[in-house]
C-alpha cells in the first residue's frame, strides 16, 4: 500500500505540473510554442522520473558509503534545473504569470507526503524522527498551506509578509526531514543502527522518490512563491 501510495502521488504532481505549465504556457506563447513547451515540459517530466527510477532499480542509491549518491545524483541536479529555471529569460514569464496563491496551495501534498512516511516508520524503514510523530513538524506546512493561500490571496487577511515568513519556516522544516534522514542513511551507525535506511526502502524504488522528487518540488514551490512575493 505504501508503494502505491509513492507511485499514485508521484503520478499525480507529474500530471498536476504539466497541467500548471500547460495553462500558463496557453497565455504566454502562440499555439506553436505552446506545443513546443507543452513537450519539453512532458519529457522533462518524463526523463527525470525514468532517470530516478533506473537508477534506483539498479541499487545505485542502496550504498551508503561516501561521497552520498542520493545528494550527488538528484539533489544537486535538480537544484541545478532551480538555478536555471528562475534565472532563464524565458521562465521567467512563465513565473510572471502564474497565480500566486498556486505554489502555496500546490504544498498541500506534503500531507500525503508525511502520511507516506508514517506508513514507512511503521515497517521499519525510516526513524521515528522522520516522521510527525518525533522531529518532523512538515505536515503543519501542508495543513496550513491552504489558509495561508486562501487569507493571503483572495480575502487579503494576511499580509504578504506571514507568507514569506511561512515560506520560509517550510524551508526550514525541510532542511531538518533532510538532515535526520541523510544522517540516518549515511552515518547510520552513530545512532546505533545496525544497516542503513537505503537498503531497507529509503534507496530503493519507489521510496527513492522522497528524496529525488517530492523533497525537490517542495523546496522549488517554496523558491517560486517567494519570489512572487518579492516582486510583489
Amino acid at each position: 500500500m505504501i508503494q502505491l501510495g509513492f507511485l499514485a502521488l508521484t503520478g499525480l504532481l507529474a500530471l498536476v505540473l504539466f497541467l500548471w505549465a500547460s495553462r500558463i504556457a496557453s497565455i504566454v506563447y502562440d499555439a506553436g510554442k505552446q506545443r513546443r513547451f507543452k513537450i519539453k515540459t512532458a519529457l522533462l517530466l518524463v526523463g527525470w522520473l525514468a532517470y530516478i527510477s533506473i537508477l534506483s532499480v539498479a541499487d545505485v542509491f542502496t550504498n551508503a558509503t561516501l561521497p552520498p549518491r542520493i545528494p550527488l545524483l538528484l539533489i544537486l541536479p535538480a537544484f541545478a534545473f532551480f538555478i536555471y529555471f528562475f534565472t532563464n529569460k524565458q521562465m521567467r514569464q512563465i513565473v510572471a504569470h502564474t497565480p500566486p496563491a498556486w505554489p502555496v496551495y500546490f504544498q498541500c501534498f506534503r500531507i500525503i507526503v508525511e502520511l507516506l512516511l508514517l506508513g514507512m516508520f511503521l515497517d521499519g524503514q525510516v526513524p521515528k524522527a522522520a516522521t510527525f510523530e518525533g522531529c518532523n513538524f512538515d505536515i503543519l506546512i501542508g495543513i496550513t498551506a491552504p489558509v495561508v493561500a486562501y487569507f493571503t490571496y483572495h480575502k487579503r487577511a494576511i499580509n504578504k509578509k506571514i507568507a514569506l515568513v511561512w515560506n520560509f519556516a517550510g524551508l526550514l522544516t525541510l532542511l531538518v526531514v533532510v538532515f535526520i534522514l541523510l544522517s540516518h542513511a549515511y552515518f547510520f551507525s552513530r545512532y546505533n543502527e545496525p544497516q542503513s535506511m537505503l537498503g531497507k526502502g529509503l534507496g530503493t524504488f519507489p521510496y527513492i522518490f522522497l528524496a529525488g522528487f517530492f523533497m525537490p518540488l517542495a523546496v522549488f514551490m517554496h523558491v517560486f512563491s517567494i519570489i512572487k512575493i518579492r516582486k510583489g
